[in-house]
């Protein structure tokens, strides 16, 4: 007796009602949780622009540290050309001073900035981050730039500590990372300075 192929065992037997290749059709199984739930938005819980508030502590005291030495300069400056030069040697002699001055200032700028190549670039575009808090991550982005400065996971982050506030709810914060973090400072925090509405920032990590 011929046993007959898969096809007459199907439509002679059929499970439930249905052969073999209509129960197991795959685009009839159901979609897999993480696959919903990966498509899911993210919720933002905190955004802030500090602006000049971002500067790193002690620039001011670095600008007016600054600020003395243009003024020490431009009195060098004055002494050099005023009176106006009436002649030739008068003439040699300023623009050989000026020359010498401002090469001197120049090399300065460069030792330091080569010493601390980052800090000026830091200066320069603090102002400008935007530092936001979601229920996935923490990311620092510029405007002018697609890809974030840095990025954290909130599976990084530990607890958020507040520090002092002002009467208009701007204050310091830190973030508490895991042990060992490469973000993280020598003490596994990640310090904030002046952040606006600081208690609604430590309430996003709660």
């Amino acid at each position: 007796m011929p046993y007959g192929t898969l096809a007459d065992l199907e439509s002679a037997f059929p499970v439930g009602g249905m052969t073999m290749d209509q129960q197991f059709d795959p685009q009839k199984l159901p979609v897999p949780r993480t696959l919903r739930f990966e498509g899911m938005a993210e919720k933002v819980l905190y955004v802030a622009r500090p602006g000049l508030r971002a500067l790193p502590s002690g620039t001011l005291t670095v600008c007016a540290f600054a600020g003395l030495q243009i003024w020490t300069l431009t009195i060098l400056l004055w002494a050099i050309w005023w009176p106006k030069p009436l002649g030739f040697a008068d003439y040699v002699f300023s623009i050989s001073a000026t020359s010498i001055l401002f090469g001197l200032v120049a090399g300065v700028m460069w030792l330091l900035l080569r010493k601390y190549p980052g800090f000026a670039l830091a200066i320069a575009r603090a102002p400008f981050i935007s530092l936001t808090v979601t229920d996935r991550r923490v990311v620092w982005t510029l405007p002018w730039q697609a890809a974030p400065l840095m990025e954290i996971g909130r599976d990084r982050v530990v607890a958020g500590l507040l520090g002092v506030t002002d009467d208009k709810g701007h204050g310091s914060a830190a973030l508490v990372l895991i042990p060992g973090d490469p973000s993280a400072d020598i003490d596994g925090n990640i310090h904030f300075d002046r952040l606006p509405n600081v208690a609604r920032f430590i309430a996003a990590f709660a």
